[in-house]
């Protein structure tokens, strides 16, 4: 794990990149995938790799299914999750149903991160695209729309 700041500029569909530094650090561990996930206190997005997201699950996993205060944080923190694999340029584009703020505002937070309404998806951001993450309720609307 590691951990540090960063002073971003973001363009004007509010993307940015991620840092060399953290980029490197990541590779230096043999971590090829994030987890992105909405952090529950902040209008924020928590950027975890892999080996500590899988620490977390297991820690979820072990944790009793009646205790309701686990539970709630379970549902505000852990089902959000999306498992992203960077590549070079790191470019991912998640695909929403509908307008969701929280999720824009969140995704405005990480660098190489692009939201996109299901009925708004074009080729142009598809090719730009290195990843790109579908909810399966935007997938039915991709359904509603295109097809």
């Amino acid at each position: 794990m590691f951990f540090g700041t960063f002073n971003h500029a973001i363009d004007a569909k509010g993307r940015t990149s991620l840092p060399v530094r953290f980029r490197d650090a990541l590779s230096a561990a043999g971590e090829p995938r994030i987890v992105l996930m909405q952090y529950p206190h902040w209008r924020a997005v928590q950027a975890l790799p892999q080996s500590v997201w899988n620490e977390l699950v297991k820690k979820v996993m072990d944790a009793s299914p009646l205790d309701a205060k686990t539970q709630r944080s379970v549902l505000k923190f852990v089902s959000s999750a999306h498992e992203v694999d960077l590549d070079a340029n790191g470019r991912v584009l998640v695909v929403a149903p509908g307008r969701d703020q929280n999720l824009e505002m969140s995704a405005r937070n990480l660098p190489t991160v692009d939201v996109i309404l299901a009925d708004s998806l074009n080729v142009v951001d598809l090719i730009k695209a290195d990843t790109v993450v579908i909810e399966q309720p935007a997938l039915a609307r991709m359904e509603e729309v295109y097809l």
